[in-house]
């Protein structure tokens, strides 16, 4: 009875040592409570070996190392040696003209050559054909070649455009590994309890956190993987167009001058100026004709009434003979 009393308190204070540990894990303070952990599970176990006949093992000791950008992590007998280095994201657009005597499929698969030649890889390929073509290429290559694989892919064609982005994800690298060492050892450590559990209700509670523990461990994985892909390689966005049509402008054909002497070319010349003079003669008389017609309207209104505001004259009488 009193063995079945210490199992578990063991079990209640060691779940709640490793729950206290995943949370600070998940608040990103996870590197930090890596050592309290130890000392509290070398702790709770060793108390358990102490009270029993049957010694229990002590937990293995993890030595998690990964690394991404140049940043490693270990750990030893509960304190961690951490060495820093810089991890970077670098991501760089382009956009390619091609020239007229060749085509965007033909430069699309040139700079898929390029980047398999500077050792890396097509992540995406996206072609439009007809006579706006058009390609989009997402490539992927070692961080040391892509200046080299720029100043290539820009020789594809005319560059329009380049940019050229870098992010620095040291610490977030540093913490992601830390938090995956640390969720590690607390699933090593409830493996350890679980094994030595002897009433259902210690099993249960251990396969639970235990089943917690290793999807939150999953999830850091796949952050660490994601992380790993994006230092390990530069992306590249290209973009290939097709140059502009000409437009050729309809001009009217020039007009042919027939340079003709002799009686043709006196009676073509004289006929043209008679032409020309016509033209003048009936513009002019197209221009006054409407000042005519107000004249003549006022003539023949002042005609009709003169006689009636005209004066009237006094004969002068005639004087006798």
């Amino acid at each position: 009875m009193r063995r079945r009393l210490q199992f578990t308190g063991l079990a209640v204070v060691t779940i709640a040592a490793i729950t206290g540990i995943g949370a600070c894990t998940a608040s990103g303070g996870g590197g930090g409570s890596a050592p309290a952990a130890n000392h509290a599970a070398h702790g709770a176990v060793g108390g358990r070996a102490g009270a029993s006949a049957t010694p229990v093992p002590s937990p293995p000791r993890t030595a998690a190392g990964s690394s991404a950008g140049g940043t490693s992590y270990g750990g030893r007998a509960g304190f961690a040696s951490v060495e820093i280095g810089t991890a970077k994201i670098r991501i760089a657009s382009m956009t390619v003209q091609v020239k007229r005597d060749t085509t965007v499929a033909q430069q699309a698969n040139s700079a898929e050559a390029i980047t398999i030649g500077a050792g890396g890889e097509v992540d995406a390929d996206d072609r439009s054909s007809g006579p706006d073509a058009s390609a989009t290429l997402v490539l992927r290559v070692p961080p040391e070649q892509l200046t080299a694989t720029l100043t290539q892919l820009s020789k594809l064609g005319d560059e329009k455009s380049r940019r050229l982005s870098t992010q620095d994800v040291t610490s977030k690298v540093a913490d992601v590994n830390s938090r995956v060492a640390s969720a590690q050892g607390a699933i090593a450590r409830l493996r350890v309890l679980y094994r030595h559990a002897r009433k259902i209700a210690d099993v249960i509670n251990i396969e639970s956190e235990l089943a917690q523990r290793e999807s939150d461990l999953e999830s850091l994985q796949a952050q660490q993987r994601a992380l790993a892909a994006e230092t390990s390689t530069a992306a590249i966005t290209l973009t290939l167009t097709t140059p502009p049509k000409i437009v050729k402008k309809n001009l009217p054909p020039p007009v042919k001058k027939h340079d003709e002497g002799g009686f043709l070319g006196g009676l073509h010349n004289g006929w043209h100026a008679f032409v020309t003079g016509a033209k003048a003669v009936a513009t002019a008389v197209g221009a006054l004709l409407p000042f005519a017609v107000l004249l003549l309207v006022l003539g023949l209104a002042a005609r009709l009434l003169w006689p009636r505001i005209r004066p009237t004259r006094r004969t002068a009488p005639t004087p006798p003979q």
